[in-house]
């Protein structure tokens, strides 16, 4: 039996799935392991149950099985992947999806055209629809329910793809390899794009899917859960950037800086401005209830033992939520250059 001709009877048995089976982990990783995974020489190391074969999968099948069991319930009528190669893994998410959608159009991109038995699985998969060659930027702003991003992993190709698709999903989009650090000297490559599309969607709810956090590959999701609307919106990332850039104009030339906000934010700028190069001399805080944890790989230094000190600029990076109360804790200290900026500024910081 050819691969083709196996992963066509996996498919044809997810399409005819009863709810029982097509909820059940069990049941969808060994249909992954049967359908076949490209043989990655550490992840056969580490699991030898799967099927390996050059025409698979190129998917951790737990982390796989874990996405297609959040497939299984979603109503999609229109989807797209970015970055589908020989369209394995695309073939098997599309069949968990028109399972429940029989109205769905699942488009495929790339840049060139590497599919594999495409016209074999679009007869059991009319809704297949093949937009090869082609990129994100053929698509830009169009709202599908569901994005799949797994194209160009360096950082500038992958979040052009976000700002292209991404932001405009109603429902979900997912990122591959979010954890693919083989890709971070492409100006942090994948693994910052999904960071800042975290910073950029706050009220949007995550999940992530690895067997390897913070090492290989896996999968980010994040989810629109509003009736209406998108995942974010047009002109986000945009804004942020053109107030990183004021930011940055603000504080140029000055001395004295010190780093005020909630303490992870603060932290973050603190690390994020002196990668910039800009000299910091500590984190603020107004009393020591602010410092519960006693930091030690900080200067955190009292307003109060500075306050006297010439041309001191504070640098105040709390969410605008909490921003007024922050600010009532510098009244009293006139004399400090207080710049504001928003939490979400130093996770862009160049």
């Amino acid at each position: 039996m050819s691969d083709i001709e196996r992963q066509i009877g996996v498919l044809k048995r997810i399409l005819n799935a009863s709810e029982e089976e097509i909820h059940n982990r069990k049941y969808m990783l060994d249909a992954i392991k049967e359908y076949g995974v490209t043989p990655l020489a550490w992840l056969r190391e580490l699991d030898d149950t799967a099927y390996y074969t050059e025409n698979g999968m190129i998917q951790v099948p737990g982390e796989f099985a874990s996405l297609c069991l959040l497939l299984a319930d979603i109503q999609v009528e229109s989807a797209i992947e970015i970055g589908v190669y020989r369209g394995r893994s695309s073939y098997f998410m599309c069949a968990m999806l028109y399972r429940n959608n029989p109205n769905l159009r699942y488009d495929m991109v790339d840049i060139c055209d590497s599919l594999d038995g495409y016209e074999e699985f679009r007869r059991i998969l009319p809704c297949l629809n093949k937009c090869i060659p082609s990129t994100s930027d053929d698509f830009e702003k169009k709202s599908y329910d569901f994005v799949f991003i797994d194209a160009d992993h360096g950082y500038e190709g992958a979040m052009k793809d976000y700002l292209n698709l991404g932001r405009y999903a109603k429902r979900i989009v997912c990122f591959h390899d979010i954890f693919a650090h083989e890709y971070d000297s492409c100006n942090g490559g994948i693994v910052k794009c999904w960071e800042e599309v975290g910073v950029l969607t706050p009220n949007r709810s995550k999940m992530v899917f690895s067997q390897f956090p913070n090492r290989w590959m896996g999968i980010g999701v994040v989810i629109n859960e509003d009736e209406s609307g998108t995942v974010s919106t047009g002109g986000d990332y945009e804004k942020v950037q053109e107030n990183v850039k004021i930011f940055l104009d603000n504080i140029d030339g000055k001395n004295n800086i010190y780093v005020y906000g909630a303490r992870n934010d603060s932290r973050r700028m603190y690390d994020a401005l002196a990668k910039k190069g800009v000299q910091i001399k500590g984190l603020i805080v107004c009393d020591e209830s602010e410092n519960p944890e006693q930091v030690r790989d900080y200067n955190v230094v009292l307003i109060r033992d500075v306050a006297d000190t010439e041309d001191v600029t504070i640098v105040m990076c709390y969410r605008e939520s909490l921003r007024d109360e922050a600010l009532s804790r510098l009244k009293n200290y006139c004399n400090i250059n207080v710049i504001i900026t928003d939490d979400k500024t130093a996770s862009f910081i160049r």
